[in-house]
């Protein structure tokens, strides 16, 4: 009764206001190339907005700012410019005229869909510190003022290059080098891109398909979630969220993540390591390569589902659970009366387990 009398005070309350005033928005585009003496490191950055990187058709980086601002005096003060950053890297940084405006609104795709409930209870608020000014940036404060950047890079490997969205989404796709995605506050998606790949956010999810070479994923709070991956190493750091890896050829995963679970699915890699402080971990590894599974857990479950002829010596430090052993075959290992492992063939492939709470599975896959 309670709850159904606050719905119906809100949805009265939502009528009862007035609809916002809907302003006129100004919009214009700079465009931007970055000369080929540049090209070896460099980065291009944006406070608010969205960024997608793709191919280009040329043999130079060409960037392209579309500026959404709610007047045109304010459109016409924001520059896209070449700068060098405080490290000494030429970076393509879109500049706002913050030393006029502290405080700006970029109504993000999020915010329009949870529209009015979110405003009234505060909406998204992010303080950052942008082009050596401090700067809030929120979906429902401040003048309208945020850029939209596509990045065409060319069609060649790319030596060190940055890609930074202070606030919002970033997007890349068919790209090949030493690159990082960062988001301070938005999602990542990338899909079909090689070499050495970060993909970085302080706050949202980070999505990867077709990958080749090394990947970090980073979140601070989100999910990883990542399809096809072949390469060296997959390392995941998640503070707050789930971390999901499917179809994964790899010599190396390593996942860390403060609360959430950890799940390798269709699996082909020589070693696992796995710590979440609270959470479940699940590894389905159908290659015979597997050498080293190292998993703890604080609160959770651990799950191995491994090839049918694999051989193994698991060891388990459970402060409460139990070991359920789904190869027939397999030799328990005893001490002190208590069984802590098992042994089953010639113990190719070491397992250590530790979870605070938890049980041991280890049972054959398809």
């Amino acid at each position: 009764m309670r709850l159904s009398t606050a719905v119906l005070t809100l949805s009265a309350l939502a009528l009862a206001l007035p609809a916002p005033e809907v302003s006129a928005e100004t919009t214009r585009t700079i465009r931007l190339e970055l000369p080929a003496a540049d090209a070896g490191l460099f980065a291009v950055e944006n406070l608010a907005g969205t960024m997608r990187v793709a191919p280009g058709t040329g043999p130079v980086l060409v960037a392209i700012a579309t500026i959404h601002a709610e007047d045109e005096d304010l459109a016409n003060a924001m520059k896209f410019e070449r700068v060098l950053d405080e490290k000494g890297i030429p970076t393509l940084r879109v500049r706002y005229p913050l030393d006029q405006e502290a405080s700006i609104r970029y109504p993000s795709r999020r915010s329009e869909d949870h529209g009015f409930l979110e405003g009234l209870f505060g909406g998204s608020n992010t303080r950052t510190k942008y082009d050596g000014e401090q700067v809030k940036v929120s979906d429902h404060q401040g003048v309208l003022l945020y850029a939209d950047v596509e990045v065409q890079v060319p069609r060649q490997r790319l030596a060190g290059a940055t890609f930074r969205n202070h606030v919002g989404p970033i997007e890349g796709h068919d790209v090949e080098g030493k690159i990082v995605f960062d988001s301070g506050s938005g999602d990542v998606s990338l899909a079909r891109v090689r070499g050495e790949i970060k993909a970085d956010t302080g706050s949202g999810d980070v999505k990867a398909t077709d990958v080749e070479g090394k990947l970090v994923c980073d979140t601070g709070s989100g999910n990883c979630d990542i399809t096809g991956f072949k390469g060296e190493k997959v390392s995941c750091d998640v503070g707050s969220g789930d971390v999901t890896i499917r179809e994964v050829d790899a010599k190396l995963v390593d996942v860390d993540t403060g609360s959430g679970d950890v799940h390798v699915i269709d699996g082909d890699i020589e070693e696992f390591q796995a710590d979440t402080g609270s959470g479940d971990v699940r590894l389905e590894n159908r290659g015979a390569r597997l050498a080293r599974v190292t998993a703890d857990t604080g609160s959770g479950d651990v799950t191995l589902r491994l090839a049918p002829g694999a051989s193994f010596e698991a060891l388990a430090d459970q402060g409460s659970g139990d070991i359920n052993m789904g190869f027939k075959d397999a030799q328990a290992i005893v001490r002190h009366k208590e069984v802590i492992g098992y042994r089953r063939g010639d113990a190719h492939i070491k397992i250590d387990v530790d979870t605070g709470s938890g049980d041991l599975t280890i049972e054959p896959g398809a």
